[in-house]
């Protein structure tokens, strides 16, 4: 935030993490476009009183959100939902836990934030080393490496 950039200097985006819809092939069979979701008779699966649960009011206001306590991405999986709104570094590995059963209907996220690593003000060589540190390790792939390692829910679960 910008509060926190006026106590705090940031280094370069470190990863880019995307807010994605995540839905159901058998219930929202045929549904593509964003306003596909925008209409009275869909469900979207949520946690209550994340981004996530705000972003799913702002941009589909008709869709009926599903709030639940556990995972979301669950409930569009058994079918209680048409789709969820996933934050992740790599959608595609999510669709991947239940391919049979879950489709991106869109590459592009819904929303995004960047993440950075913060380090006290009045240190400007320590901020060049990271940010040609970070520029070195984008350019060479392992930053990519590590978000898809990180997203990866087969690795949670172990």
């Amino acid at each position: 935030t910008v509060q926190r950039a006026l106590v705090v200097n940031f280094t370069d985006p470190t990863a880019a993490e995307g807010i994605y819809l995540v839905a159901n092939r058998r219930k929202a069979a045929g549904r593509t476009l964003l306003e596909d979701y925008d209409q009275p008779g869909v469900t979207l699966a949520v946690s209550p009183g994340t981004p996530q649960e705000a972003l799913a009011q702002r941009l589909f206001p008709k869709a009926r959100l599903l709030r639940t306590e556990g995972d979301p991405l669950q409930s569009v999986v058994r079918g209680a939902a048409h789709a969820t709104l996933l934050p992740t570094l790599a959608p595609q590995l999510a669709v991947r836990t239940a391919p049979d059963t879950l489709f991106l209907p869109r590459a592009l996220p819904l929303s995004g934030a960047s993440a950075a690593m913060a380090l006290r003000k009045g240190d400007p060589d320590f901020l060049n080393f990271l940010n040609s540190w970070l520029r070195i390790r984008r350019e060479d792939g392992w930053l990519e490496q590590r978000a898809v390692y990180w997203s990866d829910p087969k690795r949670s679960a172990r």
